[in-house]
């Protein structure tokens, strides 16, 4: 499986020590369960190495999921620490503790980064602020795939977490309509925030018969769901005329390389997750890394430079 499990893994209390005595650096940490296969630490380091701030800037693994773990840490955090990165079980947590929320998370209905408030001084005021950049990361992967096309008609696999920033990143583009491919009815829940952007619903289950020609209309497709779910599936979905998969393990995954096969642009999950961490990394610390090193570094760490 990419990434690999480190020692640098704290609890919430051992996180907290750790930040006490720590006040002359920047430090951040991804907050999960389980987390000591996250490769946002990767990420992240390329992207320190890149704004060129490393010797004063960490980010760490911190064990937490739990409502009353993230609660902990928002209000016994010291001015050091710069933001959390939220992954799951912690992302609707992430939304409902924060003391302000961005319009997109709001929308999205959960929250994968958090943000200490500062005052006009720059000083904390212990506020927290929740966004989500996971809609930054799909914009990435669609800009790589597209280009300067406009997209009228796009897909997106699956109705989950991934889903709901997808659909977000599809009218920034100017999408028109969304056709939602699931294994059953619960894509129905994608409704009304699709429409809530003023673009046209439609859902197919993965198993219609319809399945290729839908692909086949659609500008571009977005997989969300795990290589076991869409696996049979390929031949179909890789007929769309741009096809992206977040997801990266395997990698590439099997998707991918019938797209690549039948001549479609393609973008991995690496860059979504390279591009939702470089805005990350803007708001933590106020310095721009570029989402091209960030993507870099996870191919280093993961061997895959040359594939």
């Amino acid at each position: 499986m990419p990434g690999s499990p480190s020692a640098d893994v704290y609890d919430v209390e051992g996180f907290l020590a750790l930040a006490a005595g720590s006040p002359d650096i920047t430090l951040c940490a991804v907050l999960g369960r389980p987390v000591a296969h996250s490769l946002s630490p990767v990420i992240h380091a390329g992207a320190a190495q890149d704004a060129g701030i490393v010797p004063g800037f960490r980010y760490v693994r911190v064990e937490a999921g739990e409502e009353d773990e993230i609660r902990r840490l928002l209000s016994g955090s010291p001015a050091c620490v710069a933001g959390f990165s939220v992954t799951m079980p912690g992302k609707p947590h992430a939304l409902t503790l924060a003391d302000e929320v961005t319009d997109r998370a709001a929308a999205i209905g959960s929250a994968n980064t958090l943000v200490p408030l500062r005052d006009s001084d720059g000083a904390q005021t212990g506020r927290w602020l929740a966004d989500n950049t996971d809609v930054v990361g799909v914009t990435a992967c669609l800009d790589a795939v597209l280009g300067d096309t406009a997209p009228s008609r796009a897909a997106v696999v699956g109705n989950g977490g991934t889903a709901r920033p997808t659909v977000a990143a599809f009218a920034a583009h100017g999408v028109h309509r969304v056709d939602v491919l699931a294994r059953s009815d619960k894509a129905l829940n994608l409704r009304a925030l699709v429409e809530s952007y003023g673009m046209e619903f439609s859902w197919n289950r993965l198993d219609a018969p319809e399945l290729a020609s839908v692909c086949a209309g659609c500008d571009v497709l977005v997989s969300t769901v795990p290589e076991s779910a869409a696996g049979e599936y390929t031949d179909e979905l890789s007929r769309a005329g741009a096809v992206v998969d977040v997801i990266y393990d395997p990698y590439p995954t099997h998707l991918l390389t019938e797209a690549v096969a039948a001549g479609r642009p393609v973008a991995d999950g690496l860059l979504m997750l390279a591009g939702q961490g470089a805005e990350q990394f803007r708001q933590f610390t106020g310095a721009t890394a570029s989402a091209g090193a960030m993507y870099a570094a996870l191919q280093k760490h993961l061997g895959l430079r040359g594939r």
